[in-house]
């Protein structure tokens, strides 16, 4: 018994007077016990019918389910399918590359992997935005970078250093910046800083 056979009879049902509703349930309730190997004596009730029906259905679509996700499997590892995907992500990366190259013009990389690792993580999550994760990239970076070895204190040099710690281009006055000497200091100081 299919779904429209099942779907009829409860309409039928409706329509037609208790009496004979007993009459007519006994029919295909006796071709489908045959059919189920149950005793003929036996009426199946109509809430384990439904329960029955439900039940296939349920088996039907997980069935179709299971058949649909092998197709797209399948689909995904065809050649074709295989390039126009990495097409849409080289378009998509390089709309992400050009979002940040409008806030960091001077970014030279061509590729999500020469930005750095911590971008390419970033992006994959799908909810970063491109100048976020770069800007996460540049403080990763910048924390991995060592200090630079000639940065010494000018007074623990004795005066004598090349440039001058970030503390002491903060202590700097203006009084101290109009000596020609420690301005040119400071400011190749604060070059060596930004590097």
């Amino acid at each position: 018994m299919n779904e429209t056979t099942l779907a009829a009879e409860t309409a039928a049902a409706e329509e037609i007077p208790a009496p004979q509703q007993e009459q007519i349930a006994e029919e295909p309730l006796a071709a489908s016990s045959q059919a189920n190997d149950a005793p003929k004596g036996k009426e199946m009730p109509l809430e384990e019918r439904s329960r029955h029906a439900a039940r296939r259905r349920e088996a039907e679509q997980q069935a179709a389910k299971g058949m649909e996700e092998q197709l797209r499997a399948k689909l995904l590892q065809h050649p074709l399918v295989k390039e126009a995907v990495g097409l849409i992500e080289e378009t998509r990366f390089k709309q992400d590359l050009d979002q940040v190259r409008k806030l960091y013009p001077n970014m030279t990389a061509q590729s999500p992997v020469e930005v750095g690792e911590i971008y390419c993580r970033l992006m994959a999550s799908g909810h970063v935005d491109p100048v976020v994760a770069y800007e996460a990239q540049m403080a990763a970076d910048r924390r991995a970078e060592p200090i630079p070895q000639n940065m010494v204190s000018a007074k623990s040099a004795g005066g004598a250093a090349l440039y001058y710690s970030s503390r002491e281009l903060d202590s700097l006055t203006e009084q101290d910046l109009k000596d020609p000497a420690i301005f040119q200091k400071a400011l190749a100081s604060l070059s060596k800083l930004r590097s």
